[in-house]
């Protein structure tokens, strides 16, 4: 079972050194690819704005329903 969803794009800096931090911890995240603006920072779908009001990428939802939307946060929140 998953530790939770990160939603972010697969080429995204932000996205892929929490993905390594999951890795190295033993934690399964399932990647949800996020269409963005051009510039690749923001989605302003109504659907994600309900997980990160900011509408920053990435963002996370764990299993349990909590959120994060900080890489840092996300990274460490998983260790």
């Amino acid at each position: 079972m998953a530790f939770g969803k990160l939603y972010g794009l697969p080429d995204n800096g932000r996205t892929i050194s929490i993905l390594v931090a999951a890795k190295h911890n033993d934690l399964e995240l399932e990647l949800v690819n996020t269409q963005a603006n051009s510039a690749a920072e923001f989605n302003t779908s109504a659907e994600y704005l309900k997980i990160n009001p900011t509408g920053k990428i990435p963002a996370f939802e764990g299993a349990n329903g909590f959120t994060l939307s900080e890489t840092i946060a996300i990274a460490v929140y998983g260790m």
